[in-house]
């Protein structure tokens, strides 16, 4: 059976990672100076209790050589594998591991390999991987897996907003100017996610009024596809996922809601009190909502 792997900027629900025996491959987090492993040496709840102190974590890809143990863990067993990556214009995961890949190809000629740019991160990467799993639950073939998730990328969609400029200010994506007007007027941008880079396409005044807008261009976009899993994430503000999925559930009248805390890669950037949502656009050939066989 086809591995799936991940890395640590996907999230998806601890049980649905068990359930599925998912990998996963931890990015960086610097605190400090001091190197820890994503989800492994620091917990997200850790990171963004020193995010509340004012300390600004920095991170980076997986160490290279843990990578290529990873994929030289299954190859050597003749396992098949797929890895998610982050998306490749935000960082340099993807084509490290293209790489590794190349090298491990011609040491083990017969084992299938692939990396999938998610061109994303967090819950969007999440529900990529989470019908990856499925399709390989369900017997599809290492072949139609990797297209029906390239398919997938091109279908996602991530809508979210940001509370405070000022980690914006701090990852250099925006200028001192922006981030100090933007917070005097409680500005809240909305983004999405285009070509793989985060893309701000609406500045909006209020909290309130970014959560609604956020839900307005969830619903325009999902209109072609409603009955699907829909994916929300966190930056350790429950409470606005939590108002986000009810405004989905009595707009889209649509049930199918998981929530999670966005990782702590993800959350250093976007700093506490983002909210994103995730789904696809329209269906792959074949995706799966629930337990089925093909």
């Amino acid at each position: 059976m086809t591995k799936i792997i991940m890395d640590s900027t996907s999230d998806l629900p601890t049980d649905i990672i068990d359930r599925y025996d998912i990998d996963i491959l931890p990015l960086r987090v610097y605190i400090n100076d001091k190197e820890y492993l994503d989800k492994v040496t620091i917990t997200v709840d850790q990171v963004y209790d020193l995010m509340k102190n004012e300390v600004c974590p920095k991170t980076s890809l997986p160490n290279p050589k843990a990578i290529y143990d990873l994929f030289k863990k299954y190859a050597s067993k003749g396992q098949d594998f797929i890895y998610y990556s982050f998306s490749s214009k935000l960082s340099s995961t993807y084509q490290t591991s293209c790489l590794i890949i190349q090298e491990l190809r011609k040491e083990y000629p017969n084992v299938k390999m692939e990396v999938i740019d998610t061109k994303g991160g967090s819950f969007a990467s999440g529900l990529i991987v989470l019908q990856g799993a499925k399709l390989v639950e369900a017997g599809a073939n290492f072949e139609d897996v990797v297209k029906i998730s390239r398919e997938n990328v091109e279908n996602i969609e991530h809508v979210f907003t940001i509370d405070d400029l000022s980690w914006l200010l701090k990852g250099g994506r925006i200028n001192k100017s922006e981030a100090l007007i933007g917070n005097v007027l409680k500005i809240k941008p909305v983004l999405d996610v285009q070509e793989g880079k985060m893309v701000v396409i609406k500045k909006i005044r209020g909290r309130k009024r970014a959560l609604k807008t956020v839900v307005d261009i969830v619903q325009q976009r999902i209109k072609d596809f409603p009955n699907q899993i829909i994916g929300i994430t966190h930056a350790d503000d429950i409470k606005a996922a939590l108002e986000v999925k009810d405004m989905i559930v009595e707009n889209l009248g649509h049930s199918n809601v998981l929530v999670e805390k966005i990782g702590s890669v993800l959350g250093s950037h976007l700093g506490i009190g983002g909210v994103g949502v995730f789904f696809f656009n329209k269906p792959s050939n074949l995706y799966i909502n629930e337990f089925q066989s093909i």
